[in-house]
C-alpha cells in the first residue's frame, strides 16, 4: 500500500500568517486550524522528505474539505520536484479548480524535496492563499534504465524508461557505436549484446558494415527480474561523389608508342603527348564507378568502347578533352594535346 512519505516532515515556505505555519500542511489534521496561510505572491511551501523517494502521485486538500465554500479552493497551483533543494522540475500544474481535493497522478520519478507554487490568491480573497494537507505517495522503484544514450545518431523516439524498441541512423563513415546505458537501481546489472557493461559507462565497441542495419539487445536484470530493450542501428551506404580519373593511359599509334606527359596523376588536369600513327587509344576508368564519362577531340564527340575511346588524330596538334561527371555533379576536365608527327 502506498504511503504519504510528507507526512510530519519538515516545512519551509516563502510567507505564512500566524498560526498557520508551514508544518500545519503536513501534519495530518483536517480542521480550519491546520492549515497553511500564504499572504505574498508568488509564494511557494516546500517539504523535505528526509531521503530520495521514488513517487507518482500527489494530493493537495483544500479548505472545502473542512465544510468551507468553494470560493474558498485555491484555483491554481504547481508541483515541484528537486533532488538537491536547489534545481526544481515542474512535475504538474493544476488551473481552473473549484474541486475540494486534488489527487492526480504522474510517471514515477524520484526526488527528495517537493514544493507546491502558487501565483495568486482564493477566489474570496486574492490576497491570501490557503492549503490544508499536501501528500506525496511512494511508488514501486521501476526496473530498467533511467537514461540510454549513444555514441553517434540520436535515438528515435527519444528514450524513456517505458519505451523499449529504438532505432538510431548513422553516417556512412561510422564503423561502430557504443551506448551508455543507466539503471535506475544501482544493484540492477546490465548487458550491451550479451557483454556487462556498469550502469552510466560506454559500452564495447559494436560494429556496423556499409549500409547495415543491426539489431542490439540491452538487458536489465533487477531482482532477478529482466527487462529488454532493443536498438536497430542502421550505417549509411557510403556515396561516392568523386570526379576523378583513377586510370588515363595512351596506346597504339603505330611502330612507337604515343607519350603522355606529365606522367597520370588524378589531380592534374592538362597532358601533353606525342603520336606517330593514328588513331591512338586512350584508356580511362573513373574513381567512382558511378561517374559519367564525355570525350572529344578537335570538338568531335568521341564514341566510348567500354573505358577506351578510339582518337583519329589529324596532323599537327590535337586537343582531347574527357569530361567526368560525378553522381552529385561535380565536373573534372582532362585536356591532352596530342601532336601528330
Amino acid at each position: 500500500m502506498a504511503t504519504n512519505i510528507l507526512l510530519n516532515k519538515t516545512a519551509t515556505a516563502s510567507s505564512y500568517v500566524m498560526p498557520y505555519a508551514p508544518s500545519k500542511i503536513v501534519d495530518g489534521a483536517m480542521t480550519p486550524f491546520n492549515r497553511w496561510l500564504c499572504n505574498t505572491f508568488p509564494g511557494w511551501i516546500s517539504i523535505d522528505a528526509g531521503a530520495a523517494f521514488w513517487v507518482n502521485r500527489w494530493v493537495i486538500k483544500l479548505m472545502g474539505n473542512a465544510d468551507w465554500e468553494s470560493n474558498y479552493n485555491m484555483s491554481a497551483y504547481t508541483l515541484q520536484t528537486s533532488v538537491d533543494n536547489i534545481n526544481w522540475t515542474t512535475v504538474d500544474s493544476v488551473a481552473g479548480n473549484t474541486a475540494n481535493t486534488t489527487d492526480r497522478s504522474f510517471a514515477t520519478i524520484s526526488a527528495r524535496y517537493f514544493r507546491i507554487s502558487v501565483s495568486s490568491g482564493i477566489a474570496i480573497n486574492t490576497n491570501l492563499a490557503s492549503i490544508m494537507e499536501f501528500e506525496v505517495y511512494d511508488a514501486p522503484a521501476p526496473t530498467g534504465l533511467s537514461a540510454l544514450t549513444v555514441s553517434n545518431g540520436n535515438l528515435a523516439p527519444a528514450f524513456d524508461n517505458l519505451t523499449l524498441v529504438y532505432t538510431v541512423a548513422v553516417g556512412s563513415t561510422i564503423g561502430s557505436i557504443t551506448f551508455t546505458p543507466t539503471a535506475t537501481l544501482p544493484t540492477a546489472t546490465i548487458t550491451v549484446d550479451d557483454v556487462t557493461v556498469a550502469s552510466g559507462a560506454a559500452s564495447q565497441a559494436i560494429t556496423l558494415e556499409l549500409g547495415e542495419t543491426r539489431t542490439i539487445s540491452i538487458g536489465v536484470t533487477t531482482n532477478g527480474s529482466l527487462k529488454t530493450y532493443t536498438v536497430q542501428a542502421t550505417r549509411g551506404t557510403q556515396v561516392q561523389t568523386s570526379a576523378f580519373l583513377s586510370k588515363l593511359e595512351l596506346t597504339g599509334g603505330g611502330r612507337v608508342a604515343p607519350t603522355l606527359s606529365p606522367s597520370f596523376v588524378k589531380t592534374t588536369f592538362s597532358y601533353t603527348g606525342t603520336a606517330s600513327a593514328t588513331p591512338i587509344s586512350i584508356g580511362v576508368t573513373t574513381e567512382d564507378p558511378a561517374a559519367t564519362l564525355y570525350a572529344t577531340c578537335n570538338g568531335v564527340v568521341l564514341t566510348a568502347n567500354a573505358t577506351t575511346y578510339s582518337v583519329p588524330l589529324n596532323a599537327g596538334n590535337n586537343s582531347i578533352v574527357i569530361k567526368v561527371t560525378s553522381t552529385s555533379g561535380f565536373v573534372n576536365n582532362y585536356i591532352i594535346t596530342i601532336t601528330k608527327s
